[in-house]
């Protein structure tokens, strides 16, 4: 490789990241799909190829790494203004006196459209405020591995990553008033709060729910790639291959809202990989060289279950939270019939593509005999997800006005029953009051920086690698994670 090429390589890694311009935040979402656990390149790279490129090859030619890490988001603030309203993470949702608005002047959601249990003449006094700080911890163990085929053909080579992992989210709901609605509140949220009084009837809610840590341990899908070293020099590397990432996790259900999900969301993947170094300096046993590596892969349709939203379209203003309103069914003849969260009718099997994902490094590397030093920054690129909504929306749904008595039949033709606009369109909800993209991880881009030392004994038959690493990695905007991460990497070759 001349330095041409390398320079050019250097430069387009640079130019993709430049280019990319920092987007506003974004809001209202019911779904967010944070980067995959094994997708993951300062924490494979660092080291490793220490071993990998180890100028005796001797034994089979294979090498493999297990490494130990753990990671953790920081500023979930910014999560907690992905899932709310109106950006910000904590929400005014106090109640209105007005039983046909939907919030006081200021509020993002009228606590009415909620919880159906309260005497408006009595009970407007104070404030009710929702608050969300979500936090993801991950740990696990993650298994590297590279063989060479020489024997088959000169350069070619087999490589795969297999992490597994345990994944926690928690959105730390946090609900406060002085009206003596938070207890209410809270277990609303939850799925654990439902009513059988006369006027004021409704269903607990069962999906997009709000409580506490949730938990998903597994397999963090399978990468497999057939490489081939087509530049082997002394101070020239480059590489390329195709690979496979096959699904392994978990896949969005719809019944919690920041659901841990466990690998890419059982999405197959097909792509390319590129690497390249080159040796900038040398000096007795010291050396310093610079590396790019990039990973490209194609993820593929497949079917889940997702809480859409619900529009303005021809219903009264606001679409904030929607899937958390209540909503009635038309029924002119049946009394005492609960109310329904609109999560409820809200969670429905979707085909969704993610589309095209780009992990990619640039590093530098210090060697010093046995002993090395990495430093690098990590692009990671994920473009918007695409969605196909599979199911139907129930017929005569319409969303209930706070003040309706459940005792009384629910009928749409009744404006004092349902929610409408000032134009008294038709209230009752159709495919055309769906809102798929409040389910849609809106596209991601983060930057990382990362560093690493290592040190490989090589009085060994084959050697020995012990190494330590931990990158800090920061999002342009809301819809990717801030987070910590640290690993311990135990690598041999043989």
């Amino acid at each position: 490789m001349n330095h041409t090429t390398l320079k050019s390589l250097l430069l387009a890694a640079l130019t993709l990241s430049a280019a990319h311009l920092a987007a506003n935040g974004v809001t209202n979402k019911t779904f967010l799909m944070p980067r995959a656990q094994g997708v993951n390149l300062p924490m494979h790279a660092t080291s490793f190829y220490d071993v990998v490129h180890r100028e005796t090859h001797t034994g089979v030619g294979a090498t493999t790494a297990l490494t130990g890490f753990w990671q953790q988001s920081a500023n979930g603030q910014e999560q907690g203004k992905y899932f709310l309203a109106d950006g910000t993470s904590t929400i005014d949702v106090s109640p209105s006196a007005a039983n046909n608005a939907l919030a006081l002047p200021g509020s993002s959601l009228d606590l009415g459209t909620m919880l159906h249990v309260f005497d408006r003449a009595t009970d407007v006094a104070g404030s009710t405020l929702v608050s969300l700080d979500p936090r993801q911890e991950v740990y696990g163990l993650r298994l590297d591995y590279h063989h060479s085929l020489d024997r088959l053909l000169s350069g070619l080579y087999l490589g795969a990553a297999m992490p597994v992992v345990t994944v926690s989210n928690n959105p730390r709901l946090r609900v406060s008033d002085d009206a003596g609605h938070a207890d209410q509140l809270t277990r609303f949220f939850a799925g654990t709060y439902s009513s059988h009084a006369p006027h004021n009837a409704q269903a607990a809610l069962r999906t997009g729910k709000i409580a506490g840590k949730r938990t998903e341990s597994g397999v963090a899908d399978i990468d497999v790639m057939l490489g081939y070293t087509f530049l082997d020099k002394a101070k020239y590397h480059a590489t390329c291959g195709l690979a496979v990432t096959m699904p392994m996790g978990n896949k969005a259900t719809g019944d919690w809202l920041f659901e841990p999900i466990v690998g890419n969301g059982q999405h197959w993947g097909l792509g390319a990989d590129l690497s390249a170094s080159a040796r900038l300096w040398e000096c007795d046993e010291q050396s310093i060289l610079v590396s790019l590596v990039m990973k490209y892969r194609y993820l593929f349709e497949n079917n889940q279950r997702r809480v859409l939203g619900l529009t303005g379209g021809n219903q009264v203003g606001e679409s904030n939270l929607a899937q958390y309103q209540l909503l009635g069914q038309n029924s002119p003849t049946a009394r005492n019939v609960a109310l329904i969260p609109a999560a409820n009718v809200l969670a429905m099997k979707c085909d969704v593509t993610p589309g095209s994902l780009l992990d990619a490094n640039l590093g530098l590397t210090y060697r010093r005999g046995s002993f090395s030093v990495d430093l690098g920054y990590n692009m990671y690129f994920r473009e918007a997800e695409s969605l196909t909504v599979k199911d139907s929306l129930a017929s005569g749904l319409a969303i209930a006005n706070a003040a309706f008595d459940t005792s009384t039949p629910f009928d749409v033709t009744h404006n004092s029953d349902v929610v409408t606009d000032s134009g008294g369109t038709d209230p009752i909800l159709s495919l055309n009051n769906i809102d798929s993209t409040a389910a849609l991880t809106p596209s991601q881009f983060t930057n990382a920086l990362y560093g690493g030392a290592g040190y490989t004994f090589k009085n060994f038959d084959g050697p020995v690698m012990l190494g330590l690493g931990a990158k800090y990695e920061w999002a342009n905007n809301n819809s990717a994670l801030d987070q910590w991460g640290a690993w311990l990497k135990l690598g041999v070759g043989f």
